[in-house]
């Protein structure tokens, strides 16, 4: 009974701990600053020596210094091929069962495809995406199936009729990147098939204003390997800032020292930091689903197991600070988490929902806060 008692009390001053406080309440401690990230450089190209326009192109050698417009690139069973200071043009790149790619320095921008990325890798490995700038595309970049994948230093911006990034069934490094104005996320991670061998780890990277929710995992299940999302600044989504859905049961993750701040506050109009209008969103044409406000939580979890939240700092978003809904073996450890709506929500865990198919939303109940010690240890002001 004594356990019990605790356990509310601290939920009790996790819920306090949310609200905004008083004007005259002196602060019990300091909000950490955001982490200092550097967004990388944008992309310098050299003159372009060549230019191909509507080709379809079977690529055996290295690209260097080349302008491409409305066309295709084919990398297939290839092994060793760099694409470098290179401009894409309303552009795609397929690459399948390859080994040693490299796309690196180059401007890929204006494909607006419904449903096709610019970048489609599937079934590759030992893969480099670096510092390009990936902008204006239907889809950004999708991976899957691939492993000893590097994605890092690059500007994902404003891809916005379905995400920047897609990894489906694929292990990756990814960092020191910066996500910016995409729909409706600017990462999706997915492990559908429980291939016991994915592990991404996504490390210093800036998301910032982006549509939906900036990082999101759905169907992210069943690999023996530990994922980890750290070290990241997460600011201005208009849904969630971290997203863990869809039954993502066992799911191995660790989301850890991010700072994940000012979520929910977007509207369909984006403005730059000085407070003047830099766009409406969505563009005229391009985008057939009209934004809509959802959750505006720090963290959200949701029909998921097996996920640890810890060290991060999450605060002024406008919804919950970490909402916690039909989900278990949750560990909330070590959280700074103040001036939002509510600190730490949690929902009931429903067993009806272990046997139910993908993408399925299921009915929501209240239930009370009952957790063992070990996952109740916040840092609440």
């Amino acid at each position: 009974m004594k356990t019990r008692i605790a356990i509310l009390a601290i939920f009790g001053a996790i819920l306090i701990g949310g609200c905004d406080p008083s004007p005259t309440a002196t602060p019990k401690a300091e909000i950490p600053p955001p982490l200092r990230l550097s967004p990388p450089e944008h992309v310098t190209l050299p003159v372009l020596n060549q230019t191909f326009s509507n080709q379809r192109i079977q690529v055996t050698e290295d690209i260097r210094g080349v302008l491409f417009q409305n066309c295709t690139l084919e990398v297939w069973r290839e092994n060793g091929i760099t694409i470098t200071d290179s401009m894409f043009i309303n552009s795609r790149m397929y690459i399948e069962g390859s080994q040693n790619i490299e796309i690196s320095n180059s401007v890929i921008r204006d494909f607006y495809v419904w449903e096709e990325p610019t970048i489609n890798i599937h079934a590759s490995e030992h893969i480099l995406i670096g510092h390009n700038e990936i902008k204006n595309n239907s889809i950004g970049v999708v991976i899957s199936e691939c492993s000893d994948t590097e994605i890092r230093d690059n500007i994902f911006e404003s891809n916005n009729q379905h995400n920047a990034l897609v990894l489906g069934g694929t292990s990756a490094d990814v960092y020191g990147n910066v996500f910016l104005f995409n729909f409706p996320h600017a990462m999706l991670i997915m492990n559908r098939a429980a291939d016991p061998t994915v592990q991404v780890n996504i490390y210093d990277n800036i998301f910032d204003r982006n549509i939906e929710d900036a990082i999101n995992f759905e169907d992210f299940r069943g690999s023996d390997q530990i994922s980890k999302v750290y070290n990241n600044r997460v600011t201005g989504t208009g849904w969630a800032g971290i997203n863990v859905e869809y039954n993502s049961w066992n799911a191995n993750l660790i989301l850890e020292d991010n700072y994940i701040d000012s979520n929910g506050l977007m509207t369909d109009e984006i403005m730059d930091e000085g407070g003047q209008l830099i766009s409406i969103y969505p563009p005229p044409g391009d985008q057939p689903e009209p934004y809509s406000p959802g959750w505006k939580h720090g963290i959200k979890i949701e029909d998921s197991s097996g996920v640890i939240v810890r060290g991060n700092v999450i605060v002024d978003n406008q919804g919950n600070g970490i909402d916690i809904m039909n989900s278990r073996e949750i560990t909330l450890e070590g959280n700074f988490v103040t001036r939002n709506v509510v600190g730490v929500s949690v929902m009931k865990y429903l067993e009806s929902s272990l046997t139910r198919g993908l993408l399925q939303l299921l009915k929501r109940t209240p239930a009370t806060l009952l957790l063992p010690a070990s996952t109740t240890l916040f840092s609440v002001i």
